[in-house]
């Protein structure tokens, strides 16, 4: 008599996807007493992934995440420790904090406040994910840093040029895409 299958085999395995985050032109968090990075999807919590600061002072975000094949009638879907939303509507924090606060506390007002990028992950396409996976590389977008108030800027960010096929390990070159942004 043959063994049922578990419900966990007929699941399709996750794979793991780099992603990368190029913020241009934010405010300096260090001359506002503030915290910026990748925000982790803890319940309660702000924790906060720095990211690295280029020559230019644009942040660099990397960080991975679980990506699932899309199945039938489903389409792929992300999960992993930087990945907020239901199915459909996952997205990225990139939060912007005072030093020290915490949920359930006062914010202070500006230029101390409380704010965050949100940054869609659902205009990636499987052909794109399938590409990263296959060259060892990654998925990047860029997002400008500062809104209109010179404060830095919160809610659903546009993508400047969409998700793109990026080298994972040339996080510190000044590209011409990142020339034109400067401009």
């Amino acid at each position: 008599m043959k063994k049922p299958k578990s419900a966990s085999a007929n699941k399709p395995p996750f794979q793991r996807l780099r992603l990368r985050i190029v913020c241009i032109r934010p405010p300096d968090p260090g001359r506002h007493g503030a915290e910026f990075g990748v925000q982790e999807k803890r319940a309660g919590d702000w924790i906060l992934c720095a990211g690295k600061r280029r020559r230019n002072s644009d942040f660099v975000f990397d960080f991975e995440c679980d990506v699932k094949p899309p199945r039938p009638g489903t389409s792929h879907d992300f999960s992993g420790q930087f990945i907020h939303g239901k199915p459909g509507e996952r997205f990225v924090y990139l939060s912007w904090k005072p030093r020290g606060w915490k949920p359930g506390t006062s914010e202070p007002g500006p230029p101390h406040c409380v704010r965050r990028m949100k940054i869609h992950l659902n205009s990636i396409e499987w052909p794109q994910v399938e590409s990263a996976l296959k060259d060892h590389s990654c998925l990047e977008a860029i997002v400008v840093g500062t809104a209109k108030d010179g404060g830095p800027n919160c809610a659903s960010v546009q993508l400047a040029h969409g998700w793109q096929l990026a080298n994972f390990s040339a996080i510190w070159r000044d590209s011409p895409i990142d020339a034109e942004l400067h401009q």
